[in-house]
């Protein structure tokens, strides 16, 4: 179950790059078609109901055109008799568009927007693994080592995968010199409490500055036969 969860950082990574180059590929295939197209300025004429309007406007052959932009794609208000910039295209001009930038590039926007979120879901994986490592990594070489009493084996039900929760080991230690009893929390294991053997004593890595900044070692762990 952990190399799953440890899968799904490349996984998500990945989707979210290809879903970028989909965009990538989307916007220069946008602006290929862009180029071909003529601008004009053209008028509003009036406002439906649905906040729709309609855009006349005249061809550089002196064609005189009309056309209502898509609705869905309309997240501007328009008035009757307002400028705006027009895109058509000389072979086929009832096909044309505003020349603004949610017209054009909305599908795109939403694409990368989603690209976005698979990479910094990624993201938030890796840098996690990152400062885990960095704090083990500094509680290694500069950490207080600490006996625990072992307290209990809990579900975290915080982390869920494939509708599993993991368990953690709880810990607890009094300091003699402030007479303060804290608690630890390993980190998620994912293996069937029935099948695991946890002694009474956990060796614990404190800083000695700031007890709270610790990491157990739970290299001890061992299944049963």
């Amino acid at each position: 179950m952990k190399n799953s969860i440890s899968i799904m950082k490349y996984i998500f990574c990945i989707i979210g790059l290809i879903i970028w180059v989909q965009a990538f590929y989307i916007y220069k295939e946008k602006q290929t078609f862009l180029e071909k197209l003529s601008t004009v300025p053209g008028i509003v004429v009036d406002e439906v109901e649905t906040n729709s309007p309609t855009i006349s406007f005249v061809t550089k052959d002196g064609t005189q055109i009309q056309f209502t932009p898509d609705s869905n794609n309309n997240p501007l208000n328009y008035s009757p008799g307002e400028k705006v910039e027009v895109l058509y295209d000389p072979n086929n001009p009832k096909t044309a568009k505003l020349n603004a930038f949610f017209f054009l590039y909305l599908g795109i926007l939403v694409v990368g927007i989603m690209g976005a979120i698979f990479v910094l879901v990624s993201f938030s994986f890796f840098r996690s693994d990152y400062l885990k490592r960095k704090k083990k990594h500094f509680l290694q070489q500069n950490g207080k080592r600490i006996v625990t009493r072992f307290k209990g084996l809990q579900l975290n039900m915080h982390v869920t995968v494939n509708s599993s929760h993991p368990y953690f080991i709880c810990s607890k230690w009094l300091d003699s010199i402030n007479n303060k009893t804290y608690v630890f929390k390993s980190e998620d294991i994912w293996l069937d409490p029935k099948d695991i053997v946890i002694p009474q004593e956990i060796e614990v890595l404190i800083d000695p500055l700031n007890p709270e900044e610790y990491y157990m070692d739970i290299s001890f762990l061992s299944v049963k036969n």
